[in-house]
């Protein structure tokens, strides 16, 4: 199973989030910035869209 399938096949605020941390690297400042959104809001989209993503992982497994 590929993880970045499982990333993108999230809301897109949440696949958003976290492929610009986890694959292309960058850190919760520089994603709000891209976004126009605060940096709270990255951090609870990035929170949020990973207990999604590990959701997604473990019922795939099953």
């Amino acid at each position: 199973m590929d993880i970045k399938n499982c990333i993108y096949k999230l809301k897109d605020k949440y696949s958003t989030v976290l492929s610009l941390y986890l694959i292309e690297d960058y850190n919760h400042r520089e994603i709000g910035e891209l976004l126009n959104i605060k940096e709270s809001t990255v951090r609870n989209q990035f929170r949020r869209g990973k207990q999604q993503l590990l959701k997604l992982i473990k019922n795939k497994e099953l």
